[in-house]
């Protein structure tokens, strides 16, 4: 870790997703990049993660989830909508960022969902979260 802590990434299993490995990777290389981590731990309930949003301020979350496209689908929709409702994406929020990991097909539906400006599908080398994290395409 570096002496100066670049700011807080807020990671998070959604909903009744229980596969933490990925998130917990991404975790682990943001801490090694100067980043300060907080993990909400697994199956965490929509609400439960935009009131940990809301308290802890971060700079990105990063949001897992490995279980069917579908219920994806409607959890992202979810929390898009209650982050938007308590103005943390939009005009006049704070700048958090939401990053996503998931399998090919859940990465998929995050792309569509239009909230993460960035998407891992466990396709991409450990080098592609490096370079996200500092800045670069």
């Amino acid at each position: 870790m570096t002496d100066e802590t670049k700011g807080l990434i807020l990671g998070a299993a959604l909903g009744e997703c229980v596969h933490v490995a990925g998130v917990l990777s991404f975790l682990r290389i943001a801490e090694q990049e100067g980043y300060h981590t907080l993990f909400t731990g697994p199956a965490t309930p929509v609400d439960e993660l935009v009131a940990a949003i809301q308290r802890e301020s971060p700079d990105i979350v990063a949001v897992s989830y490995r279980l069917t496209p579908e219920n994806a689908r409607s959890l992202l929709l979810n929390l898009g909508e209650s982050c938007s409702n308590e103005g943390l994406i939009g005009a006049g929020t704070m700048g958090t960022r939401f990053v996503f990991g998931g399998t090919p097909p859940v990465a998929k539906v995050a792309r569509e969902i239009g909230l993460f400006e960035a998407v891992f599908d466990g396709q991409q080398p450990p080098e592609a979260a490096i370079a996200y994290l500092r800045g670069h395409p």
